[in-house]
């Protein structure tokens, strides 16, 4: 009795082995259809000769095939030809039954294509690998037709004829395989698009150990030793399908991208410009394993610039003390009701809070001041002064000028379409 093995094939499957014998070479052939059996009869015509030729040379020539293939395709190289040769013989096979005209008449040639597809497939040999070795294939076959014809009596004519059924056989068949290849890589990329997601999900939310998050860094191409920024926006910001071509660039794709709290959310190694009005908020380069914080920022970021009104593209780090604003209202209602509420709801009012913001942005330079403003130097001294005198304050203290500015900030945060900045508080 024979010794039974298993190991694992190249497509990751356990595969039964006998002594030297692989018995996934009957399930295959019981994949892709029976195959004819060698006549007894002596062929007649020069056409039955040569396929007869031909079908002597099947085992030569599909070692031919598979070394070719392995040693000028990438992907064939990652497959022992062992496991390829099973697929190759028996398509083989069927090719020269149907140039021969034996071939099962129950059976679909598209069904068997389809299979042989959706072998290769799982094999991780890609469509294009596929279609080299496809060619390849054609190619030797066409050199051995051409070599043994003369021996079989076959002239031109009849080496034509084979040439010609041959080709049109090889373009079904492609077509078949192919479309059976992209069904099995769509599945695929679905898969992988989702443990993607799921990757990013958990680098954000830090529920990865040290050595999970290495081992994705090396699944996913990532860098260990650098900074990553975490971005998030609203999922009403744009559909899905728009939100993915606004983050690949040029057809780029640099984003791992999830859906965190109903919000679009991921991270990147670079800032991505968005254009139109959707908002897309980044939160500071940090390493991976920070990546948490980075994206509990870009949520204060993006709460932030919404309320502002902004649009596009957004970094925390351009927005300063606006973050803190935003997320402290009960300081902010303070410091509007101690700085802007005494100078009333008047015109004047909001005339006063545009000359004190131009003269904070421009460190309280008069002349510069006045230049923004498109005024005398004197009239900015005159409502420095009277602002002044209406809060009880002095702008010269640096505390001052910073309370002031908060409680600007903060009353236009809340009350954007306000025509002045004094509270209802």
């Amino acid at each position: 009795m024979s010794v039974v093995r298993h190991r694992l094939g190249s497509h990751g499957f356990p595969v039964e082995v006998r002594g030297r014998h692989f018995v996934g070479f009957s399930k295959v052939a019981r994949i892709l259809g029976p195959v004819m059996s060698e006549s007894s009869e002596v062929p007649s015509s020069p056409r039955q000769r040569l396929l007869a030729r031909m079908r002597a040379e099947r085992d030569a020539l599909a070692a031919r095939i598979i070394d070719r293939a392995r040693a000028e395709i990438p992907d064939y190289r990652t497959v022992e030809a062992a496991d390829l040769l099973p697929t190759t013989t028996a398509i083989m096979d069927r090719l020269f039954a149907s140039l021969a005209g034996t071939a099962d008449a129950e059976s679909s040639e598209g069904t068997r294509m389809t299979d042989y597809g959706r072998i290769r497939a799982t094999q991780a040999v890609s469509m294009e690998a596929l279609l080299r070795a496809w060619r390849l294939a054609e190619r030797l076959h066409l050199e051995t037709l051409s070599a043994v014809a003369a021996d079989c009596g076959a002239d031109d004519a009849v080496l034509f004829e084979i040439t010609r059924d041959l080709l049109e056989l090889v373009d079904d068949a492609a077509a078949s395989f192919s479309d059976a290849h992209h069904e099995v890589e769509r599945t695929r990329t679905g898969h992988d698009r989702i443990q993607r997601a799921e990757f990013t999900r958990a680098v954000l939310a830090g529920t990865l150990s040290a050595t999970e998050l290495t081992l994705g860094i090396q699944r996913y191409g990532l860098r260990a030793d650098a900074d990553y920024r975490a971005f998030r926006a609203r999922a009403d910001a744009a559909p899905p399908s728009e939100f993915d071509r606004l983050l690949r660039p040029q057809g780029a794709d640099y984003a791992f991208r999830t859906v965190i709290d109903g919000d679009y959310a991921g991270f990147t190694d670079r800032t991505i410009p968005i254009p139109g009005a959707a908002l897309l908020a980044f939160g500071p380069p940090r390493p991976l394993a920070q990546a948490p914080l980075s994206f509990r920022l870009a949520g204060r970021a993006l709460a932030t610039a919404a309320a502002l009104g902004h649009t596009g593209t957004c970094e925390f780090d351009g927005l300063g003390l606006l973050p803190g604003v935003a997320a402290d209202p009960e300081l902010g209602a303070e410091l509007v009701r101690r700085y802007l509420a005494p100078l009333g709801s008047s015109g004047s009012a909001a005339t006063l809070i545009d000359t004190v913001t131009a003269y904070l942005d421009t460190g309280m330079r008069v002349e510069a001041t006045a230049q923004r403003l498109i005024v005398h130097p004197n009239t900015v001294r005159y409502r420095i002064a009277r602002f002044e005198e209406l809060t009880g304050c002095d702008l010269r203290r640096a505390h001052t000028g910073a309370q002031v500015w908060w409680a600007i900030r903060y009353d236009r945060l809340v009350r954007p379409g306000a025509t002045n900045f004094a509270s209802a508080n």
